[in-house]
């Protein structure tokens, strides 16, 4: 048994377009002709979904990974849950029956998430997902501890925020990473949050002020790695690949130019994500 949330919009024109955020990008499917719909649309969301046709967007985003789809115009399905008690000899080998067990006690196996509707003229709803949606997935969390105050306050001494107080990301940027090192360095690893197109303002290169971001710290060099940091970028051998049957030509990306050692700025194209080791 599956169990779905159905959303469905009664008026609208035309055919809706259905993006779905797999993750940072977004991927646009397209309704094939088959008898059993559920099993050719049924696309994993760990973002948000939304449809649009030409005058507005309905946008759902989800707090954890979910299955999504639009099977029919005007309709967002999310699925909540799937429960099979016995084997539906659909290859699986085994039922779906997942259970909670307290004791002796065995209790189906209980859901719970949050969804998050906006409603927007069309093109004007990414904004709106991209801020929400980094708020859903990074939430700020606050930790606590028990410390005797004067011996924490003997060993501890508060020199202030490391970045620049008057000094903020650019709106479509993300911190992805900020992580101290054993030589005293620092990784640090910047996404651009915007797909080429997706945003009149926002979907440009855009850029990062590394001397504002370590206003207390000289910086003596920067290198940038590969996305994991285990090989420097120019290390890298990416391979290239030939598909089969593929006529389609992608325009070239975006992407942000070298890092200059006297102004330490660094450009991130959309979806651009760069990573830095940082030496201080």
């Amino acid at each position: 048994m599956i169990h779905c949330a159905r959303i469905t919009v009664k008026e609208h024109p035309g055919e809706l377009k259905l993006p779905q955020y797999a993750g940072l990008g977004r991927a646009r499917p397209q309704r094939s002709i088959v008898k059993q719909p559920y099993l050719a649309f049924l696309l994993e969301v760990n973002l948000g979904m939304y449809i649009t046709d030409n005058k507005s967007e309905l946008s759902v985003l989800v707090d954890r990974a979910t299955g999504g789809a639009s099977i029919k115009d005007g309709e967002i399905e999310l699925m909540l849950h799937r429960r099979l008690v016995a084997d539906d000899s659909r290859g699986v080998g085994e039922d779906l029956e997942e259970t909670v067990c307290v004791g002796s006690t065995c209790d189906g196996l209980t859901v719970r998430g949050n969804y998050y509707m906006g409603i927007h003229k069309n093109g004007d709803g990414s904004r709106w997902r991209r801020t929400t949606g980094q708020e859903i997935y990074s939430p700020l969390v606050l930790a606590f501890g028990h410390e005797n105050q004067k011996e924490w306050k003997a060993s501890h001494t508060t020199k202030g925020t490391i970045m620049n107080p008057n000094y903020s990301l650019p709106p479509n940027v993300a911190l992805i990473t900020l992580q101290e090192l054993d030589n005293g360095g620092v990784l640090i690893r910047l996404a651009h949050l915007y797909e080429a197109g997706e945003d009149a303002d926002y979907s440009t290169k855009t850029k990062v002020q590394l001397k504002e971001m370590f206003a207390g710290k000289r910086i003596k060099a920067i290198k940038e790695t590969s996305l994991s940091a285990n090989q420097g970028k120019n290390e890298m051998k990416k391979m290239t690949w030939n598909v089969e049957h593929d006529s389609c030509s992608e325009a070239t990306p975006i992407r942000g130019g070298p890092v200059n050692m006297s102004n330490l700025i660094v450009e991130l194209g959309p979806m651009e994500i760069r990573t830095f080791l940082v030496k201080f």
